[in-house]
């Protein structure tokens, strides 16, 4: 995809949709949180950080965009009140918080009603215009494939397995390895590698701000295996390494389904593809617009026989076997089974703004489903029109 966005934090906008029914009083304190080019992780270790409150006392519904300006809910357990006014409005060049009130109940993850977002797309051309105009009508009567976006894979983006393989084969050391070394700037790549062991060098060439890491090299200079250093990290971050493989297979799951079944065009996606039905009709729609998708299809049995079937053909080229779905390993199980819905629609897609090789668009998505997905339908590379 050769449009650009995120060229700059401006350029793409987020904010939940949550109703909230806040009150004067309660355990849990709910903070509007703004940000700017950091991630939803990196706020919150900020947060807890900065003002001494343990991480596992701060909750999100989501994980927003890194190079973006975002705005979303989070509750805090148990604060002091003199904490909650120094909180309340809070404010730095790239965070702020606005205290909103309290309730008795925390926020979980996805428990939103959705995502609102304003984007800027740069590059434009005239082939893409008339891409984007024919996707559009496309996408606004019969929707949008649901994959996981890039936020899922941010552990695996530089990496050349992902973690949970090594860990299925007790490869601890190769497991760490992966993770710690897995980083954009291929020089510092190399050094750390060559560093690896040397735990006091290792610490030196580190990035500075990546402190749950820097911790995990501390443990292991200290003597501990690779094994209990993973458990250094903090549970989500550990999760991560769970939602990155399974958003992986279930991707790969709809992927195989549409080239299958549809009439498609595909558009590159991290080391991967993703393809997109560039045909539809009122009949096949009604077919498959409510499918839904399971990540293992164990507690959840597909209904949908040729789903069925591709969950095991991809199981089993994965080499995934069901004694491995079991499997638990640094403290966390590293699959679970659940559905996801295999399509998606937009509300309010409109052009809010556009001159010359820059549009601007607006939509509202539901909840988990990605912006960054729906603009590769949008200009999918090779859409006949």
């Amino acid at each position: 995809m050769d449009i650009r966005i995120k060229e700059k934090p401006e350029d793409f906008y987020v904010k939940e949709i949550k109703s909230l029914n806040l009150k004067d009083k309660g355990e849990f304190a709910y903070f509007l949180l703004r940000k700017k080019d950091m991630t939803t992780i990196d706020a919150i270790r900020y947060i807890s950080r900065w003002f001494n409150i343990p991480l596992k006392n701060i909750s999100f519904a989501g994980l927003k965009d890194k190079k973006a300006i975002t705005e979303q809910y989070i509750s805090i357990k148990g604060l002091k009140s003199e904490v909650v006014e120094k909180l309340e409005n809070y404010q730095t060049e790239n965070l702020s918080l606005k205290f909103l009130g309290f309730s008795d109940k925390g926020i979980e993850l996805g428990e939103i009603e959705g995502n609102y977002f304003e984007i800027t797309v740069r590059g434009i051309t005239r082939r893409h215009r008339a891409v984007f105009s024919y996707m559009k009508d496309l996408v606004s009567e019969f929707g949008c494939e649901n994959y996981f976006g890039e936020q899922r894979f941010g552990s695996v983006k530089h990496a050349k397995e992902f973690v949970i393989k090594h860990l299925l084969k007790h490869d601890y050391e190769e497991a760490m390895k992966e993770y710690l070394t897995s980083l954009k700037n291929k020089r510092l790549k190399k050094l750390l590698i060559k560093a690896w062991r040397d735990w006091e060098r290792f610490l030196e060439l580190m990035p500075k701000g990546s402190t749950p890491e820097i911790e995990v090299v501390k443990a292991l200079k200290r003597g501990e295996s690779f094994k209990n250093a993973f458990m250094v990290l903090p549970k989500n971050v550990r999760l991560m390494f769970v939602f990155a493989y399974q958003s992986y297979l279930w991707n790969r799951y709809l992927c195989t389904f549409i080239v299958r079944y549809l009439k498609h065009c595909r558009t590159p996606f991290i080391k991967w593809e993703l393809a997109f039905f560039n045909e539809m009709n009122e009949r096949i729609w009604e077919e498959i617009k409510d499918i839904e998708i399971p990540y293992l299809g164990l507690d959840y049995p597909p209904k949908n026989k040729k789903i069925e079937i591709i969950i095991k053909e991809v199981l089993e080229e994965e080499k995934i076997t069901p004694k491995m779905l079991m499997a638990e390993r640094i403290g966390i199980k590293l699959f679970s089974d659940g559905v996801r819905k295999a399509f998606f629609k937009p509300e309010d897609l409109k052009v809010i703004e556009d001159k010359g090789k820059t549009t601007k668009l607006a939509f509202t998505l539901p909840p988990g489903s990605y912006a960054t997905v729906l603009l590769r339908k949008l200009y999918c590379s090779d859409v006949k029109t």
